[in-house]
């Protein structure tokens, strides 16, 4: 990820068009007179995930045709389950492509979709996470302390003698450390005696820059840590907006799939209880402003997903398959292809299922009954006189004669 996130990854092009979004941002809520980076990055966040929502969207739609598709697609797996040779294999993925033309989509859908997001993200956390790199005026700020800094002879001699070390060899690595000092690192600076002519002007200007990164008490570059503070809020705020948001992305029909999907769909639930508690744990040793961002980017996240949940389930999905059968014939119709039916292979297995599975409902009921009726008149604690009492008389008087003609014969 530090490779990635460098100036010569590729990642920079992205890199760099977030962060002229954020400095552009940043300059406007300086002009209202809001100058502060907590706000910033919300307004960041959910800029950025408007963005996205397309790619949101596609990924829901993916969803929902896939619980369309999979009955298509077990039927297929089931009918080609015990040949092996190439043409049936051949035949049952020729089958299974139709079914995904005629529904719009690919086998990888739902995974390109993520794959194209991951790059933003990584992108979005290198501009969260060195923000002098992309925000003028903070670079300003850090760069005029700097320039006061080592105009000093000796400065660095004299920092790491105050333990004031891991500044970097560049002016740009110290540059992003200065923006990450908290209060007490510039209180040890101005009160460096060497540093005495200079002083008024490092406070002047780190007091701007706390003033920026402060954000309801909380320094934004600063890891909340392990000790209580009001700062451990972000952490916890993360993991429980990051379950919420999982929750409503949940598949809601996985009582209905078959035991691979329920399998895959129990694996998700537990990576949604597991990812928010990782993301809490993160959070805790992550500077703050990243926490800032999962919580908006979660609360966004749960806004687009109450949106969407409720339009795919007004959404009409036949007219949507007909619509994609119609793209894939138009697209034949250019290369003078004849148009192209695409049977619903599945409909007589599934079918079939349903009358195997009404039928296995109807055995058992009839073997429930059976055992509760044997169970009835076998019940030698019945009371004299009843039903169950005489049916038992009428049982053992068989059973008497039945065992006193054998015997008879027997002799």
């Amino acid at each position: 990820m530090i490779f990635l996130t460098q100036e010569t990854g590729f990642l920079k092009p992205i890199a760099w068009l977030l962060g002229q979004i954020f400095n552009l941002l940043f300059m406007l809520v300086e002009k209202i007179g809001l100058p502060n980076i907590g706000l910033c990055v919300i307004l960041f966040t959910i800029i950025v995930r408007i963005i996205m929502m397309p790619l949101t969207i596609k990924q829901q739609k993916f969803s929902k045709l896939s619980n369309m598709m999979n009955p298509e697609i077990q039927a297929i797996q089931a009918k080609y389950k015990d040949k092996k040779d190439n043409e049936s294999m051949l035949k049952m993925n020729a089958e299974t492509k139709a079914v995904y033309e005629k529904y719009g989509t690919s086998p990888t859908g739902g995974c390109l979709t993520m794959l194209i997001q991951l790059p933003i993200m990584f992108a979005l956390y290198r501009v969260i996470y060195k923000i002098p790199g992309y925000v003028s005026h903070i670079k300003d700020i850090c760069n005029n302390i700097y320039n006061s800094i080592t105009s000093v002879s000796g400065w660095q001699k004299i920092l790491e003698n105050n333990d004031i070390t891991g500044l970097g060899d560049t002016a740009n690595s110290f540059i992003d450390e200065i923006y990450t000092f908290s209060s007490s690192t510039w209180n040890k600076i101005t009160g460096i005696s060497e540093f005495s002519g200079i002083s008024a002007d490092i406070t002047a200007q780190s007091d701007k820059l706390q003033d920026i990164t402060n954000f309801f008490g909380i320094n934004l570059t600063q890891a909340p840590g392990w000790r209580w503070s009001w700062a451990l809020l972000i952490p916890l705020l993360a993991g429980l907006t990051q379950w919420l948001s999982s929750k409503l992305m949940e598949n809601k029909n996985t009582n209905t799939a078959n035991g691979q999907q329920q399998g895959m769909a129990g694996s998700m639930k537990v990576m949604n209880t597991i990812m928010p508690i990782m993301s809490a744990f993160f959070c805790i040793t992550f500077p703050a402003c990243i926490g800032i961002y999962w919580i908006t980017s979660s609360v966004v996240q749960i806004v687009q997903q109450l949106i969407i949940n409720k339009k795919m389930d007004h959404i009409d999905v036949e007219k949507m398959v007909q619509e994609n059968i119609d793209k894939v014939n138009a697209k034949r119709a250019k290369k003078g292809l004849p148009p192209k039916k695409i049977a619903n292979t599945a409909t007589a297995y599934v079918e079939q299922v349903k009358k195997q599975e009404a039928r296995e409902a109807r055995k058992g009921q009839r073997e429930e009954q059976i055992k509760k009726s044997t169970s009835y008149y076998n019940n030698s604690s019945a009371k004299p006189g009843s039903l169950a009492a005489k049916a038992n008389m009428v049982k053992m008087f068989n059973e008497k004669n039945n065992n006193t003609g054998k015997n008879k014969k027997n002799e």
